[in-house]
């Protein structure tokens, strides 16, 4: 008999956070505060138009079993600005293999003055990549953000976390014997 099973990870926190310098012009500050919802955040300061490089975070630790069918990927960022409606999203976009791929999931509008999470992707979305179980394991598989500003701003991310959808294809094998007498 072959089980299947759909099934999703926990909300996975990065364990690598680091300022990538392929887009923007202005670094973030302390990359490895957005590892947990402390209130301890990366931040960046940006002057009208000026847009950071990426806030890079990875090594989240998947353990999907070899084999499993990867359905989507949902990505929550925590986010806020120093100035309400002076940061917003310029891109976002997922790491696979170490290298940023896929779609640009920005959301278009203004970041709160208050923390909150907003959601990138969904439980049926792949980023327009394919992916498979190793992919997600590796500790090279994450997100980036880059923030921009329409005036002066602190755009700060106080958390990113992960979770993933997939179909967990087991082959358990029942055997059943009869013995007639």
């Amino acid at each position: 008999m072959i089980n299947i099973a759909a099934a999703v990870t926990s909300a996975t926190s990065g364990g690598t956070f680091a300022n990538e310098t392929s887009i923007g012009t202005v670094a973030w500050s302390n990359p490895s505060n957005a590892s947990a919802s402390d209130d301890s955040r990366a931040s960046v300061t940006l002057l009208l138009s000026e847009i950071s490089n990426y806030l890079k975070a990875t090594n989240f630790g998947f353990a999907i079993p070899t084999g499993s069918t990867i359905r989507g990927i949902v990505v929550e960022i925590e986010k806020s600005s120093a100035l309400a409606a002076t940061a917003e999203d310029n891109s976002v976009r997922i790491v696979k293999g170490g290298t940023i791929s896929g779609d640009n999931k920005a959301i278009v509008g203004a970041w709160s003055d208050t923390d909150a999470y907003s959601t990138y992707g969904s439980a049926t979305d792949l980023w327009g990549a394919t992916w498979t179980a190793e992919d997600i394991n590796a500790s090279t598989f994450g997100v980036v953000v880059a923030a921009d500003a329409t005036a002066a701003a602190t755009a700060r991310i106080d958390h990113i976390r992960i979770t993933i959808h997939y179909t967990d294809l087991q082959s358990n094998f029942q055997y059943n014997y009869c013995l007639n007498q």
